[in-house]
């Protein structure tokens, strides 16, 4: 009896691995929906499109972007978590969307163990900022010089944000302090950084470049391990005497727990073609975006070091949104 149990499950499982494998094959045989958690015109939007675009002749179905807004992104987040692990939902997401929001808000509910990381995309540089006048300060030094001397703000694009985040952790490793002040978006803060209402912010290129590019906003330094290339003479953190200091908005494919990792490959290596593509290396850089050109495994330890730089920073500032 023994022996003929085993022989059945034994054949059963062949046959749910050649219907596995067979269904791989077949994948996709229908449109793909790739969740965005920002509204039209958002650079998370754009950044979407771009990629379905692209992603939609490769895989042979169409790739449809669907705007799912609200509650900072939860709605979006919690949309991708319940739907069926079948290749066919997919979500856009970055770093305060993984590794932000759901520490910050109780009813974010989901974390990065409820996906599938399928494939990265891009990374998003970021720069300290100040107003381009006479009187503003010039290098990092003198930044860090005039929050020491006397009480100083900086602007943000909101509680939580990257750009609160990155100028908090940028104090904390130079041992200063200063006053937050949100704004609803980077665009309003970075007008009162240019009317002087504000020291500084700490601000992602894509936002800030034109300002910078035409003498409104001037850049102290880059936040990355090694210069831009669009800002070849602005120092890094590093070499401004601020080491081990990174900040970007890193962005990637991600599907529900438990998708097929036949699937998952299968789409992971589409994306791959889309990096490759110098048209979409120009359309990026445009936007003073990088195409996140790693491997799978890299990705993932890319995402660990995230989970372990930001969630904890939103922990120490016991930063709360309902």
């Amino acid at each position: 009896m023994f022996k003929q149990f085993g022989r059945f499950f034994g054949a059963l499982a062949l046959v749910c691995s050649g219907a596995t494998s067979a269904w791989s094959d077949t994948y996709p045989s229908k449109p793909i929906t790739l969740v965005v958690t920002q509204g039209p015109g958002s650079g998370s939007d754009v950044t979407g499109r771009l990629l379905a675009g692209y992603l939609g002749p490769i895989l042979g179905q169409n790739v449809v972007v669907e705007n799912r807004v609200g509650a900072s992104g939860i709605i979006g987040h919690q949309s991708v978590v319940r739907a069926a692990p079948d290749g066919y939902t997919l979500l856009f997401t970055s770093t305060a969307g993984l590794f932000v929001v759901p520490v910050m808000n109780a009813n974010a509910k989901y974390s990065l163990s409820d996906f599938v990381p399928v494939a990265p995309v891009m990374r998003a540089p970021f720069a300290v900022l100040v107003a381009n006048t006479p009187t503003a300060p010039k290098t990092m030094a003198e930044l860090l010089q005039a929050v020491r001397s006397k009480p100083q703000s900086f602007a943000s694009a909101g509680i939580g944000t990257m750009t609160h985040l990155g100028s908090e952790l940028v104090m904390r490793k130079a041992g200063v302090q200063a006053t937050h002040v949100p704004y609803k978006g980077s665009g309003a803060a970075l007008t009162d950084l240019m009317g002087g209402q504000v020291l500084f912010a700490t601000d992602s290129l894509t936002a800030s470049m034109a300002l910078i590019r035409s003498g409104k906003l001037r850049a102290l330094a880059t936040t990355d391990l090694a210069r831009e290339g669009s800002l070849p003479d602005v120092p890094t953190l590093s070499e401004a005497g601020i080491p081990g200091v990174q900040v970007a908005a890193i962005g990637g494919l991600f599907a529900p727990k438990g998708t097929p990792k036949e699937v998952v490959d299968k789409i992971a290596a589409a994306a791959a073609k889309v990096l490759a593509n110098p048209d979409v290396a120009q359309r990026f850089a445009a936007v003073e975006t990088d195409p996140l050109k790693v491997s799978m495994p890299a990705f993932n330890d890319l995402l660990r070091k995230e989970a372990e730089t930001w969630s904890p920073l939103v922990r120490q500032l016991d930063l709360k949104q309902e």
